[in-house]
């Protein structure tokens, strides 16, 4: 019996652009959510009334966030005065962690820390909203006698956004290197042996 001779598969070269194209975006990208930590990291930390925001943090926040905030309001105004007040800080968190898990489920290494780093930043924006209860008395803490713990719980709310922002850099940052480190490459089969073709399914008589 005679050895049939298979030549060898080989890997098609990767493109350099398809390489360290994809990394220069991720570098980017994690590089500007730094710069808006940092900024949100300052603007959130106390109240500063009459003091202009950065720009970036103010551009995310007023365009994007800021509609998102009232939206909660209006999606749980059915659902009683306290859930409207609760709704837009509610859903200005709740929205962009959805879009995390969306992520998670789609197994997306770059949407995931991104979505989840908004979940961080939208906490230090509500625990802002929340450190200047005593001053504007908002309703909401008023209901529910909870004025002298607005400090309290908006010290948590920033300290934890600020942990999950970091975080989400953090581990975006080390699954670019992880991917960049460990490309995931298409096998492309360059001969296939006839013996291996799949048979063609034959004509029904009927």
């Amino acid at each position: 019996m005679f050895l049939k001779k298979v030549q060898p598969i080989l890997a098609p070269p990767i493109d350099p652009i398809e390489r360290y194209g994809p990394l220069a975006f991720k570098v980017l990208l994690f590089g500007i959510l730094t710069i808006i930590l940092f900024q949100a990291a300052g603007t959130f930390a106390e109240v500063r009334p009459y003091t202009p925001w950065p720009f970036m943090l103010r551009l995310v926040r007023n365009s994007i966030f800021l509609f998102i905030h009232e939206g909660g309001h209006m999606l749980f105004f059915f659902f009683g005065q306290t859930m409207m007040s609760l709704g837009g800080s509610f859903w200005q968190i709740v929205f962009p962690l959805l879009s995390f898990v969306i992520a998670v489920r789609q197994k997306s290494h770059v949407i995931a820390p991104f979505a989840l780093f908004w979940v961080g930043e939208n906490m230090m924006d509500v625990s802002l909203y929340m450190r200047d209860a005593p001053l504007r008395r908002l309703p909401l803490l008023r209901t529910w006698d909870m004025m002298d713990s607005a400090d309290g719980i908006a010290d948590f709310m920033y300290f934890f956004g600020v942990f999950i922002c970091a975080v989400s850099i953090i581990g975006g940052v080390a699954l670019a290197a992880y991917y960049f480190a460990h490309p995931i490459v298409k096998e492309k089969k360059f001969y296939v042996d006839p013996e291996e073709r799949e048979p063609v399914a034959s004509k029904s008589a009927f």
